[in-house]
């Protein structure tokens, strides 16, 4: 139930909050985007707390559901076949899969905010559009292939996840939470900005945008492309790889 409201939430706060700050025209795009983030992430932590205070938390609620699916999936032999677990233990099996669910939903924070920013960031395109037919003073979101993030938000993000980091090795945290979901939002950041640098390099080379959409879809969903995606997107926001392209090609 929790989890509904906090998908509601996701979708519903950026169109109660993003089109009070689009009329005015005083924020920029990216940062109204952000402020709807914040606050729907704010507003995520109080139910967090309203569990916690009512009941078994979301976290616990979660727990008993991995529990649950690691025993089902467990007993399926598809399951074992495809994970290589059919001379493993039932005990042991149960185990790894519980392993598995209990790594992925410990970055859930992280993941709510990132969903959060990207559901804002659509909400915001398609009310601006709208807005823009009656109110002049609307401000359209820039393309894609120009986003870059702004200093005080990279300089943020690197401070929170070298202090995560730092205290979860030194044993302040009793696990490595806190640093996975900061350690998260550190690959989504400048991942993103890796898909801006491929989308910037398919316009000035006129290169189709389906193309660019499909190459950075495919670069996401693996691990080594992913990891360019990252580089790429450190690279540029030090040395503004997409300036150098934008001057090559003109």
């Amino acid at each position: 139930m929790y989890l509904l409201l906090i998908y509601f939430l996701i979708l519903v706060v950026p169109i109660a909050v993003m089109p009070g700050y689009i009329r005015t025209g005083k924020m920029s795009p990216y940062r109204t985007v952000m402020q709807a983030t914040l606050i729907v992430t704010v507003m995520t932590v109080i139910v967090f707390m309203v569990a916690s205070m009512t009941g078994k938390g979301v976290f616990a609620q979660l727990q008993e559901l991995i529990d649950d699916m690691a025993k089902e999936l467990a007993n399926n032999p598809m399951v074992e076949d495809s994970l290589n677990l059919a001379s493993v233990s039932k005990a042991d099996r149960i185990e790894f899969i519980s392993g598995l669910y209990k790594s992925a939903f410990a970055v859930m924070p992280a993941t709510i905010m990132a969903m959060s920013a990207v559901v804002s960031y659509i909400e915001y395109i398609i009310i601006s559009k709208i807005m823009s037919r009656r109110v002049a003073t609307v401000r359209r979101m820039p393309k894609f292939r120009e986003f870059t993030w702004p200093g005080s938000a990279l300089m943020g993000i690197m401070g929170m996840y070298l202090l995560s980091w730092l205290l979860t090795k030194t044993g302040v945290f009793a696990d490595s939470m806190v640093y996975m979901n900061i350690d998260f939002l550190f690959n989504f950041m400048f991942s993103l900005q890796g898909v801006s640098v491929v989308f910037m390099f398919c316009h000035m080379k006129r290169i189709p945008k389906v193309i660019g959409v499909i190459a950075a879809v495919i670069l996401w969903m693996t691990y080594f492309g992913r990891m360019a995606l990252l580089l790429i997107g450190m690279i540029d926001l030090v040395f503004g790889i997409k300036k150098r392209i934008q001057g090559r090609s003109s």
